[in-house]
């Protein structure tokens, strides 16, 4: 989805955003494109605009190291949504933080898949 010319968030009208009344702080930071990188929508519903916008996003992958590192973030969200209850207190209890947990832990599924030890390490230590 990327920026504007000006750097600013593609869903920022002249008229103020486009999917919040009053644009919050944390949007100048957030990344909706967490979502799709990661393969969730947001669930909860005060981000139906969110998932609405999300849903048609897409990324174009070049080269196999891309491909694999999207396949890795998305084989990550299955992995922390399947084994929430083992996982813990680490587990992510929002899509928002299981996408986001996804993006940064996902180079431990590059290779192979870790274990749930090895995931709630890493989630601990990526805080």
């Amino acid at each position: 989805m990327g920026y504007d010319e000006h750097g600013r968030c593609p869903m920022l009208r002249a008229e103020g955003c486009s999917i919040y009344e009053h644009r919050p702080r944390t949007c100048r930071t957030y990344d909706c494109r967490v979502f799709p990188a990661a393969g969730v929508l947001p669930d909860e519903s005060d981000k139906v605009l969110i998932a609405e916008r999300a849903e048609r996003w897409q990324f174009a992958l070049d080269g196999p190291t891309a491909i694999a590192a999207a396949a890795a973030v998305r084989a990550t969200a299955v992995f922390l949504r399947d084994r929430r209850c083992e996982l813990e207190d680490e587990a992510p209890n929002t899509t928002t933080q299981l996408a986001v947990a996804a993006v940064r832990v996902h180079d431990l599924f590059i290779d192979n898949e870790p274990t749930v030890p090895e995931v709630r390490v890493r989630l601990t230590s990526s805080h």
